[in-house]
């Protein structure tokens, strides 16, 4: 089985990688991180038996689908439409707080990134927190903070969030998207991801 994965933001492959590979053991993974470049990267991937998307990730492929890019089998872990709260689209954190992540990322990149870990529950080594704020960092950012894709997701699509995530409420995005998988867990991929091995057998 061949699988294409879409990182979430501020995600490190070396982090993220590990736990796809425990899951899907006998898999072929290929990782693109969610940046400006993500439509042609995942051109590239295609055709995938699961193209999957998280957090970030999943916004970029609903935006993908928006535009009539074919993308086949799609999954998304912790789905975005709408980041901020305002929207009403699911997302937890206020747009005033993702324009103060970009200025103190501006500031101290390992420091913000580490209080964003954090908060959205993921253990993120030190040593694979990005010392420096890169345009793909500003971009996923930009992205968060104005995109908003109208729900329902693409008939066939498969979506899964944590009932305890602390940015998606998956309350919300189950009114929004009634066959949503509701996953006792947080914002971190693992609990989402055994989820969706055990319905996509």
């Amino acid at each position: 089985m061949k699988m294409g994965w879409l990182l979430g933001w501020a995600v490190p492959e070396a982090w993220f990688a590990p736990f796809v590979h425990r899951v899907f053991r006998d898999a072929e993974h290929t990782f693109v991180p969610a940046g400006p470049d993500a439509s042609s990267q995942l051109a590239a991937l295609l055709p995938c038996d699961w193209l999957v998307g998280y957090s970030l990730g999943a916004q970029v492929l609903l935006s993908a689908a928006g535009k009539g890019m074919g993308l086949g089998r799609v999954a998304l872990l912790a789905p975005i439409f709408a980041f901020p709260r305002e929207e009403a689209l699911g997302g937890r954190v206020t747009r005033t707080q993702v324009r103060y992540l970009a200025r103190w990322l501006r500031r101290d990149p390992p420091a913000a990134l580490a209080d964003f870990y954090a908060r959205a529950g993921l253990d993120v080594p030190a040593a694979l927190v990005p010392q420096t704020a890169t345009e793909e960092l500003f971009w996923g950012l930009r992205c968060l903070e104005s995109d908003r894709i109208e729900p329902p997701p693409p008939p066939g699509w498969r979506l899964w969030c944590g009932t305890d995530d602390s940015l998606l409420d998956a309350g919300r995005l189950g009114e929004l998207v009634p066959d949503l998988r509701c996953v006792h867990g947080t914002h971190h991929p693992l609990a989402l991801l055994q989820a969706m091995r055990e319905d996509v057998r």
